[in-house]
């Protein structure tokens, strides 16, 4: 081989590599191939996550499981609790990095923090919000990290990243 048939392949290859597609935000995505349809998330950060969720019988089960199954394929462990005596015995069983709850339950779920002794400064409390209130002035002066109520799986584990205490790696 000539010089030049070495140079054209050395930036072939470096094309192809450089081609690939960039990520933001803290997301982590793999992909399965080129031209595969499949396509995963990992979370940068994995943690220790606490769901507590009222059910809602107009929600569909399919997508709630789907999100809580994603949540975990990519690397956080996932605790899902349905009413505050469930949340109390959670809380007392281990540390949380992050509790996930309806904006309307933040006050059952600081109550239940504070009353198992649990470092409420140290594990992160990350509301659920309709869209109409994402810009109510309570929820954007003391969150820095909250979810809209029908989120993807990409926008959860964005915002579970971003509610992460500096230290909790």
């Amino acid at each position: 081989m000539n010089e030049n048939t070495l140079r054209f392949i050395a930036l072939s290859i470096a094309l192809v590599f450089a081609s690939t597609p960039a990520l933001a935000c803290g997301e982590g995505a793999f992909n399965a191939g080129k031209g595969l349809a499949y396509q995963g998330y990992l979370a940068p950060r994995p943690a220790t996550v606490l769901v507590y969720a009222n059910p809602d019988p107009t929600a569909s089960h399919a997508d709630r499981d789907a999100l809580y199954a994603g949540l975990t394929k990519a690397g956080h462990k996932l605790t899902v609790v349905k009413d505050a005596g469930e949340l109390a015995n959670a809380l007392r069983e281990r540390h949380y990095d992050v509790v996930i709850t309806a904006f309307d339950a933040l006050d059952t779920v600081q109550a239940a923090t504070a009353d198992v002794g649990n470092a409420a400064g140290k594990t992160a409390l990350l509301p659920v919000v309709a869209r109409s209130d994402r810009d109510l002035p309570q929820l954007r002066g003391h969150f820095d990290a909250f979810l809209v109520d029908g989120a993807s799986l990409g926008q959860y584990l964005k915002m579970i990243g971003k509610a992460l205490p500096a230290n909790a790696l």
